[in-house]
């Protein structure tokens, strides 16, 4: 098995760090996005779609930070 380019603990924490990165960044996006928008009138279906979406990927960052700890062993 000399062909490997990484090895299987290289190649854990690569996916890891790249899941991790990209749902904290999904996270923090989503969480800026809601908080920008907490002014908008609530009234308005369109508003109030966005306003579900964000926290629907606030809840998906969380999952997925939350998924990668739990896979290092970390939670």
């Amino acid at each position: 098995m000399k062909d490997q380019i990484l090895s299987p603990v290289a190649f854990k924490w690569f996916l890891t760090l790249i899941t991790g990165v990209l749902a904290g960044v999904w996270f923090f996006y989503d969480s800026f996005s809601l908080i920008r928008t907490r002014k908008a009138d609530r009234s308005n279906p369109v508003v109030r779609d966005k306003h579900f979406g964000y926290v629907i990927g606030i809840a998906i960052g969380i999952i997925g930070v939350y998924g990668c700890l739990r896979f290092q062993g970390v939670v």
